[in-house]
């Protein structure tokens, strides 16, 4: 019992990670599980959300848009991260720069919205969390990299055990551009979601498959490295493959559909 006490300790002192981190580097496409639309009425079919590589906070892309002008009201574009799961996680924040084009002011509004519903159903991102100005960042005038001004940082523990999309969204009629970069979702996760009810891990140091076997039905095998990146996930299975990952210390978070977790520390060889 003491073990297991001092495990908790050292777990929560240190597992406070991205649920969600994205700097749009990995390819020149934006990310599969992330959703690009535009607003209801149907304005602004001329240009959709993209890479680019002319302003980032970490080189050398980051997300982008760019305005155009519409006839009958105001174009919206919208990105939306995938399903992000806040379930047994406390002070959530949601952190990225945003960068504009230029240092005229052309009336664009950019907006951060939330859904507990899904990804691309307009009517569920019932809450506005932030609405920023022209004025609240920086143009293109100031450098290729976005400046610490530019960094904003958005309060979600109202979203403390839901699951949640982030969508961004930009408004405008022949406005200004929109850059975002390094979207980070934080959280600490709660003590209170450790179990060591009817969960086994085996082998336990591994050199490939990490198994499962628990009395409940497996809905989720998450994989952290010590750093607390998300670098391994598996979805209703009761194993999950580690061969790629490098050799060392890992944490596995398992969640099974009677709400009961686990997070034990893994060895790969």
């Amino acid at each position: 019992m003491k073990k297991f006490y001092i495990l908790i300790f050292f777990l929560s002192s240190i597992l406070t990670y991205g649920q969600l981190s994205e700097n749009f580097d990995a390819s020149t496409d934006l990310p599969t599980d992330w959703a690009t639309f535009i607003g209801a009425n149907g304005l602004g079919t001329g240009f959709d959300w993209m890479t680019s590589d002319i302003r980032y906070s970490s080189a050398g892309n980051s997300a982008f848009v760019r305005y155009e002008p519409v006839t009958g009201g105001l174009a919206e574009d919208w990105l939306v991260t995938p399903m992000i799961d806040l379930t047994n996680y406390t002070g959530s924040s949601l952190s990225f720069y945003g960068g504009q084009q230029y240092t005229s002011d052309y009336g664009t509004a950019y907006y951060v919205r939330i859904s507990t519903g899904t990804q691309t159903t307009i009517s569920d991102f019932t809450d506005t969390v932030a609405t920023y100005s022209e004025s609240d960042f920086s143009g293109a005038a100031d450098g290729t990299d976005l400046l610490p001004s530019d960094l904003k940082t958005i309060d979600l523990s109202a979203y403390d055990g839901d699951q949640i999309y982030i969508a961004f969204v930009m408004e405008q009629n022949d406005g200004d551009n929109w850059f975002i970069d390094d979207v980070n979702v934080t959280g600490t996760l709660s003590t209170t979601s450790f179990s060591i009810e009817s969960f086994s891990m085996y082998p336990n140091p591994t050199k490939g498959v990490l198994n499962i076997d628990s009395n409940a039905q497996i809905v989720l095998i998450e994989v952290y490295n010590i750093l607390g990146d998300l670098v391994k996930t598996a979805a209703n299975s009761n194993k999950i493959d580690l061969s790629d990952l490098s050799i060392g210390p890992y944490f596995a978070r398992v969640s099974s559909d009677n709400g009961k977790v686990l997070m034990k520390k893994i060895m790969k060889n």
